[in-house]
């Protein structure tokens, strides 16, 4: 039987711009669209609602599945359903430095579960994100430093090639440090290559982007080499901003200052970039009421929640004898920051006048904000992955859509997620 249903009457934000109209889906894929688009099928009312191309959640863990639950794939479905309150149609699920057994057995989960198809329970798996374990041990931040593995260190390659074999991994993060054959290498294999906690120069970056690195993993965040010096072009940080390679931000306010989350997008913008930012929120867990009171472990990391704050805290890891080794102050463990959130918060520091540390910005109208912020949230991602049936609203492509209430005044509007749609399946929130 034909699956037909329109949205009525909702603000459609396109590439085009935003306008009031109708949206029709059929068999799951994006029929028609526009003012004088005719309803058709059942009708949902979206009146005064805001229709967008939905999340797609590039980076974020689920650290009770990293532990706990490893050999559950049912516990992806659980995190699937769960992703839908945030606007979510679409997530990966990245790893931290673990033990090679469990990283491996983890990702077999992932495998089993993308593989097992069935009905849509919700925001819809599309792999594996290996983080934590190619990266810069001097740069570890919260990521448990005595399972890193350098990516010049023997065996670095026959561990990629495990878990590249299993078939889930889409993206790996691995840092330029020690040279570019892993990553040339990776990138030969088929899978998206990012850098995040290193402390590479810029010219040694330079050397990655010819390789095959395309992204950077949380920009600004956790120990990365920067440099006011001239010399090597400077330090990561200086590489990151000038090279032609996508930048994940963390829009939590805590991991990155929104001064530098300004200054970032605005140069971005400047110079014709903005395809290249991409909001995560490099979330611990699938929602933040899924993290624990008090304490708990990851792996050999000791994390806490402070009672005021919604971001988690290192606490320091445990030695070799079992001691806790303090981490310096205000080294972060994780976000507790949703999609929308992410969402609300870029919202309110467009619409308002602003000033980064280098660039003051005026304010954007809510009509431009929101076509930008659709960008970051969703289309960015899938340029950068490649794909083209999803990312915009538009005919032809599928029906993965987040319908939000957007009420207040500019600089303090209040988001709130009413509909999730993923592959045309309708989900009230």
């Amino acid at each position: 039987m034909t699956d037909v249903y329109t949205l009525k009457g909702g603000y459609l934000v396109t590439p085009r711009g935003v306008f009031k109209g109708n949206l029709t889906v059929k068999d799951g894929v994006i029929q028609d669209l526009g003012p004088s688009s005719k309803p058709a099928g059942a009708v949902h009312d979206v009146d005064g609602l805001y229709v967008l191309p939905g999340f797609r959640e590039q980076h974020m863990h689920d650290m009770p599945g990293l532990t706990r639950y490893i050999e559950r794939p049912e516990r992806i479905g659980e995190i699937s359903r769960k992703l839908l309150r945030s606007g979510v149609t679409s997530f990966k699920l990245a790893t931290v430095a673990m033990p090679t057994d469990d990283l491996l057995t983890y990702l077999g989960s992932c495998w089993e579960y993308l593989e097992s198809g069935g009905e849509v329970e919700g925001a819809r798996f599309e792999g594996a994100f290996v983080e934590g374990t190619f990266i810069n041990r001097e740069c570890a931040g919260a990521q448990p430093p005595e399972f890193i593995v350098h990516p010049n260190e023997p065996g670095a390659r026959e561990l990629l090639d495990a878990c590249l074999d299993i078939g889930v991994v889409r993206l790996v993060n691995i840092v330029p440090d020690f040279g570019v054959d892993l990553i040339r290498y990776a990138s030969s294999r088929g899978v998206l290559v990012g850098s995040g906690h290193f402390k590479a120069s810029a010219r040694l970056l330079r050397e990655a982007v010819k390789a095959g690195l395309r992204f950077i993993i949380h920009l600004t965040n956790g120990a990365m080499g920067r440099s006011f010096k001239p010399f090597e072009g400077g330090g990561a940080y200086e590489g990151a901003l000038t090279l032609p390679v996508f930048v994940e931000l963390i829009m939590d306010g805590y991991h990155v200052d929104f001064r530098y989350v300004s200054d970032i997008i605005e140069r971005r913008i400047m110079t014709g970039r903005a395809h290249e930012v991409i909001a995560v929120t490099d979330r611990l867990f699938p929602t933040p009421q899924d993290a624990p009171e008090g304490s708990f472990r990851m792996f050999s990391v000791v994390c806490s929640k402070p009672p005021d704050e919604d971001v988690l805290y290192m606490d320091g890891h445990m030695d070799d004898e079992g001691r806790l080794v303090r981490a310096p102050p205000f080294t972060l463990c994780g976000s507790l920051l949703t999609m929308d959130r992410a969402f609300q918060k870029m919202l309110n520091l467009f619409t308002m006048d602003h000033s980064g540390y280098m660039i003051d910005v005026d304010k954007r109208s809510l009509e431009d904000s929101l076509m930008l912020i659709s960008r970051f949230t969703s289309a960015n991602m899938a340029d950068l992955e490649g794909l083209t049936d999803v990312g915009t609203l538009q005919r032809g492509k599928r029906a993965d859509i987040s319908v939000l209430e957007i009420e207040g005044e500019p600089g303090r509007y209040g988001v709130k997620v009413k509909h999730t749609i993923v592959d045309g399946d309708f989900f009230e929130i």
